[in-house]
C-alpha cells in the first residue's frame, strides 16, 4: 500500500520517549480508533509539537501512514485539560481512564463514541461539574458497555425480579440477582439506588449519562461495582488505577 496522509481528531492517551528527542504517542481518534505514531523531535525546546504531544491533549492530527508505521505530520490544538492538575484525584482518574480506554478501543475502526465519552469525562472533572468518583464510575461502565461488555442489569438472572433491596451484582459474569436468589457468593451487595444508577449509566441516552445524583454511600457502592466490573472484564490491572487508589482519601 502506498503512503498516504490521513486527517482526524484525537486525544493523546499514552506517550513514550524514543531516543533523545522523539516520542511515540498513542492517540484515540474518532475515525480510526487507536493510532500509534512517531513524533520527530517533539521534546526539542523549539518544537511546535511539544504541546500537542502531551498526555490528554486533544488535537486535529494529520498522520503520515507509511508502510509499517505512522508519523505525525501536523497537530493543531483543539482542547487541553490543564485544570485537572488542580485536583490530584481528578488528574489520577484522567490518567486511569486514558489507560482503560486504550485497552478497550480498537485499531483501524471508528471510535467516536469512546472518544466523546472520554472527552466529556475529562471536561466534567476539569471544570468541576461532576465529582471525579462519579465520572470514573460512569466512564468505566459506559465504556465497557459500548465495547461489547454490557452487564445484564434488566432483572434477576434467576427469577426475573426487577428490583429488590438489596440486590447482588457479580462483576465477573455481569449478572444481577435479587435478595431471594442471591447472596455474598453471587457478588457484591448493592442498594437499589446503586443498581438504578448502573442501569441508567448503561441504558440511557449518551447526552444524559452523567445526569444523576446519589448519596455518598450509594456512590461508594456504584464506584466499587463499576471498578470491579472493569477489572474483571479486562482481566488485567492498571498502574494508573493503583496510583489513584494509593492517594489519601478524605
Amino acid at each position: 500500500m502506498s503512503a498516504v496522509n490521513i486527517e482526524t481528531d484525537g486525544l493523546v492517551i499514552k506517550t513514550q520517549k524514543i531516543g533523545e528527542s522523539d516520542t511515540l504517542i498513542t492517540v484515540l481518534t474518532s475515525k480510526y480508533g487507536l493510532i500509534r505514531a512517531f513524533v520527530r523531535r517533539s521534546t526539542a525546546v523549539k518544537s511546535n509539537m511539544l504541546a500537542t504531544t502531551q498526555l490528554l491533549s486533544y488535537n486535529d492530527f494529520v498522520f503520515y501512514k507509511g508502510k509499517n508505521s505512522y508519523s505525525v505530520t501536523s497537530a493543531t490544538p483543539k482542547a487541553s485539560f490543564f485544570k485537572l492538575n488542580e485536583d490530584i484525584d481528578a488528574m489520577a482518574i484522567g490518567f486511569y481512564l486514558a489507560e482503560l480506554f486504550g485497552e478497550l478501543a480498537p485499531e483501524n475502526h471508528e471510535s467516536e463514541d469512546l472518544l466523546k465519552l472520554l472527552l466529556n469525562s475529562l471536561y466534567l472533572m476539569a471544570e468541576k461539574k461532576r465529582p471525579p468518583v462519579q465520572v470514573k464510575a460512569v466512564a468505566e461502565l459506559r465504556a465497557l458497555s459500548n465495547s461489547g461488555y454490557m452487564p445484564n442489569l434488566v432483572a434477576c438472572e434467576n427469577c426475573g425480579t426487577y428490583e429488590s433491596d438489596p440486590m447482588f451484582f457479580n462483576p465477573a459474569s455481569g449478572l444481577l440477582f435479587c435478595s431471594n436468589c442471591g447472596g455474598p457468593a453471587d457478588g457484591m451487595q448493592l442498594s437499589l439506588s446503586a443498581v438504578t444508577a448502573m442501569r441508567f449509566i448503561c441504558y440511557s441516552e449518551e447526552k444524559k449519562v452523567f445526569n444523576f445524583a446519589l448519596t455518598d454511600e450509594a456512590m461508594k457502592e456504584l464506584s466499587q461495582a463499576a471498578e470491579q466490573f472493569a477489572l474483571q472484564q479486562t482481566g488485567r490491572s492498571f498502574k494508573t488505577l493503583d496510583f489513584y487508589k494509593s492517594l489519601p482519601k478524605g
